[in-house]
Protein backbone atom coordinates (compact mmCIF):
# COMPACT_ATOMS: atom_id res chain seq x y z
CA UNK A 1 0.00 0.00 0.00
CA UNK A 2 1.51 3.16 -0.93
CA UNK A 3 -1.15 5.87 0.24
CA UNK A 4 -3.00 4.71 2.80
CA UNK A 5 -6.05 6.84 4.46
CA UNK A 6 -4.93 9.89 1.91
CA UNK A 7 -1.54 9.60 2.91
CA UNK A 8 1.94 8.41 0.94
CA UNK A 9 3.38 5.59 3.21
CA UNK A 10 7.16 6.68 2.65
CA UNK A 11 8.41 2.67 3.96
CA UNK A 12 6.69 1.59 1.24
CA UNK A 13 8.53 3.66 -1.48
CA UNK A 14 11.15 3.07 -0.07
CA UNK A 15 10.81 -0.94 0.11
CA UNK A 16 9.08 -0.92 -4.25
CA UNK A 17 11.93 1.42 -5.21
CA UNK A 18 9.40 4.12 -6.45
CA UNK A 19 9.84 7.75 -6.37
CA UNK A 20 7.46 10.31 -6.26
CA UNK A 21 7.49 11.36 -9.71
CA UNK A 22 6.62 7.76 -10.47
CA UNK A 23 4.12 7.15 -8.27
CA UNK A 24 2.62 11.01 -9.94
CA UNK A 25 3.43 9.13 -13.21
CA UNK A 26 1.23 5.93 -11.51
CA UNK A 27 -1.71 8.06 -10.56
CA UNK A 28 -2.34 10.07 -13.69
CA UNK A 29 -1.71 7.00 -15.69
CA UNK A 30 -5.56 6.32 -13.54
CA UNK A 31 -6.45 9.81 -14.45
CA UNK A 32 -5.78 10.95 -11.09
CA UNK A 33 -4.27 14.32 -10.93
CA UNK A 34 -3.72 15.00 -7.50
CA UNK A 35 -2.80 12.76 -4.63
CA UNK A 36 -5.57 14.48 -1.88
CA UNK A 37 -8.14 12.24 -4.81
CA UNK A 38 -6.92 9.27 -3.40
CA UNK A 39 -8.21 7.52 0.15
CA UNK A 40 -5.71 4.15 -0.59
CA UNK A 41 -3.33 2.84 -3.50
CA UNK A 42 -1.63 -0.25 -3.74
CA UNK A 43 0.82 -0.92 -5.64
CA UNK A 44 0.14 -4.54 -7.46
CA UNK A 45 2.81 -7.26 -8.43
CA UNK A 46 2.38 -6.46 -11.68
CA UNK A 47 3.68 -3.17 -11.33
CA UNK A 48 -0.27 -1.59 -12.05
CA UNK A 49 -2.22 1.08 -8.93
CA UNK A 50 -5.14 0.08 -7.86
CA UNK A 51 -6.79 3.42 -6.30
CA UNK A 52 -9.49 3.87 -4.05
CA UNK A 53 -10.76 7.39 -4.44
CA UNK A 54 -11.94 9.99 -1.51
CA UNK A 55 -15.52 10.17 -1.85
CA UNK A 56 -15.63 13.56 -1.38
CA UNK A 57 -13.83 14.21 -4.72
CA UNK A 58 -16.07 12.42 -6.54
CA UNK A 59 -17.11 15.26 -7.53
CA UNK A 60 -16.78 17.99 -10.55
CA UNK A 61 -15.77 21.69 -10.40
CA UNK A 62 -14.27 24.87 -11.55
CA UNK A 63 -10.64 24.57 -11.23
CA UNK A 64 -7.86 27.44 -11.71
CA UNK A 65 -5.13 25.14 -11.68
CA UNK A 66 -4.28 21.32 -12.94
CA UNK A 67 -2.89 19.70 -9.85
CA UNK A 68 0.55 19.53 -9.65
CA UNK A 69 3.48 18.81 -7.34
CA UNK A 70 5.83 21.79 -6.49
CA UNK A 71 7.53 19.95 -3.58
CA UNK A 72 9.35 16.49 -3.78
CA UNK A 73 11.12 14.85 -0.97
CA UNK A 74 11.85 18.31 1.01
CA UNK A 75 13.26 20.33 -2.85
CA UNK A 76 11.03 22.59 -4.62
CA UNK A 77 10.32 21.77 -7.76
CA UNK A 78 11.07 25.05 -9.53
CA UNK A 79 10.31 24.05 -13.57
CA UNK A 80 6.44 23.51 -11.87
CA UNK A 81 6.68 27.24 -9.86
CA UNK A 82 7.95 28.67 -13.04
CA UNK A 83 5.06 27.21 -15.01
CA UNK A 84 2.43 28.11 -12.55
CA UNK A 85 4.36 31.89 -11.61
CA UNK A 86 4.28 30.84 -8.13
CA UNK A 87 7.04 32.48 -6.21
CA UNK A 88 9.12 30.62 -3.20
CA UNK A 89 8.03 33.23 -0.60
CA UNK A 90 4.46 32.37 -1.79
CA UNK A 91 5.20 28.83 -0.50
CA UNK A 92 7.37 29.57 2.67
CA UNK A 93 4.23 31.73 3.59
CA UNK A 94 2.16 28.58 3.39
CA UNK A 95 4.35 26.15 4.84
CA UNK A 96 3.96 28.45 7.54
CA UNK A 97 0.31 28.65 8.06
CA UNK A 98 0.26 25.07 8.24
CA UNK A 99 2.62 24.98 10.96
CA UNK A 100 5.98 23.85 9.01
CA UNK A 101 9.29 25.42 9.56
CA UNK A 102 11.56 23.96 7.08
CA UNK A 103 10.56 22.81 3.43
CA UNK A 104 13.14 19.67 4.71
CA UNK A 105 9.72 18.72 6.69
CA UNK A 106 7.91 18.03 3.86
CA UNK A 107 7.86 14.52 1.52
CA UNK A 108 5.78 16.21 -1.01
CA UNK A 109 3.54 19.29 -2.05
CA UNK A 110 1.51 19.99 -4.46
CA UNK A 111 -0.91 23.05 -5.70
CA UNK A 112 -4.51 22.04 -5.65
CA UNK A 113 -7.24 22.93 -8.32
CA UNK A 114 -8.31 25.64 -6.13
CA UNK A 115 -4.86 27.24 -5.60
CA UNK A 116 -4.28 26.22 -2.44
CA UNK A 117 -1.74 24.09 -1.51
CA UNK A 118 -1.71 20.65 -0.07
CA UNK A 119 1.19 19.09 2.10
CA UNK A 120 2.19 15.33 3.18
CA UNK A 121 5.16 15.39 5.83
CA UNK A 122 7.84 13.52 6.13
CA UNK A 123 7.16 10.49 9.13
Amino acid sequence: MVIKNGKIVEEALKSTKINLDDLSMLLRSKDIFSITEVDYAILESNGELSILKKQENQKTQNRLYMPIEIIIDGNLVYRNLKELNIDKTWIYKELKNQGINSIEEVLYGEIQEDGSLYIDKKS
